[in-house]
């Protein structure tokens, strides 16, 4: 997400970064995810070699930020949902992101709810 190389990501690299990867799970371009086209994602990319690292559910995770609660994730809901997800990482609130910001973020937003 770090598009100009200065070590850290910002509000509007993350916001880019997140629609990337929203128009890279939507499959068949209807302007929503749901739960089998993150699964079929998250397989796409685990069959290159990444690691997944999710104990959550792709229902799960979409339930998070799903408003409408209509079990799919529009274009604004996962904008949404990342631009909290930011806010919520920013640890010293600097407007800015650093590699531990996003994997503490990253290991807290995948933890399933006790």
């Amino acid at each position: 997400m770090d598009s100009n190389g200065d070590v850290k990501v910002s509000g509007s690299e993350h916001a880019t970064g997140a629609k990337v990867k929203f128009d890279a799970m939507d499959s068949n371009r209807d302007a929503s995810v749901t739960a089998v086209e993150m699964d079929a994602y998250k397989q796409a990319r685990m069959s290159k070699g990444e690691k997944s690292g999710a104990t959550k559910s792709s229902a799960e995770k979409i339930a998070t930020i799903d408003t409408d609660k209509d079990g799919q994730l529009s274009v604004a809901e996962h904008a949404a949902g990342a631009k909290a997800m930011f806010t919520k990482m920013d640890g010293d609130a600097d407007g800015f992101l650093t590699a531990d910001e996003i994997q503490r973020g990253h290991d807290e937003m995948m933890k399933k709810p006790d």
